[in-house]
């Protein structure tokens, strides 16, 4: 994962809430994508102190021609800023070419 560490300064050692997401609306209604001033909707981003909109542009498996594929990587792009993020197909189901990402950071106090 790249991120801006001029508007998310975090060192070695920090501790992070990491939030990924297809929508900012609290109750999972799905967006258009632009940003509306106006809406007074509860939106996620309220509570984190750096976000960003992606669309994943590729998915990569590690099928053989014989099984479906047990692990996944879903790749990011936040404007330039990349993010592979790799798991267990089952929990990157959802993730599909094209669709918005938003990622939501904040640093955690202890």
């Amino acid at each position: 994962l790249t991120f801006s560490l001029l508007l998310c300064p975090l060192l070695p050692g920090d501790k992070f809430r990491l939030v990924i997401a297809s929508t900012l609306y609290e109750d999972g209604t799905l967006d258009d994508g632009e940003y509306n001033p106006t809406d007074d909707r509860p939106s996620r981003a309220d509570q984190f102190e750096y976000v960003m909109y992606g669309k994943v542009y590729r998915i990569e498996g590690d099928e053989t021609s014989t099984e479906a594929a047990t692990r996944l990587s879903a790749y990011v792009s936040y404007g330039g800023l990349l993010m592979r993020l790799q798991g267990d197909a089952n929990n990157l189901h959802g993730f599909e070419v094209d669709s918005r990402v938003y990622l939501l950071m904040k640093k955690l106090a202890f």
